[in-house]
């Protein structure tokens, strides 16, 4: 009975942390985060390039030199003008980055 007792008590226990984890999931709440301040093409440090999802800094890199051969960006379409910027990463950063 006391075994019983024990393992009704861990497992309450375990489910409730759970759950509370589950409720907590920083990954989520920092996601949001990213999507609500934009990242500006023309401005961005390297190191602000590099928090954007699928970004390294090689190809930060190159929107910096790229950035400062051509002049600013005009539209967020002209990053598909960068060495390694395709048009699915383009989709993919659009609502996180600006040229305003």
């Amino acid at each position: 009975m006391k075994k019983l007792i024990c393992i009704l008590l861990l497992s309450g226990v375990c489910l409730t942390t759970s759950v509370n984890l589950a409720m907590a999931d920083p990954t989520k709440s920092e996601i949001s985060q990213k999507h609500m301040s934009r990242v500006n093409l023309n401005t961005a440090s390297l190191e602000q390039l590099v928090s954007l999802p699928g970004l390294g800094k090689k190809k930060a890199a190159a929107i910096i030199e790229y950035r400062a051969k051509h002049g600013k960006f005009k539209s967020v379409n002209d990053l598909v003008n960068v060495k390694g910027v395709g048009k699915k990463m383009l989709q993919k950063l659009k609502n996180q980055i600006e040229t305003n």
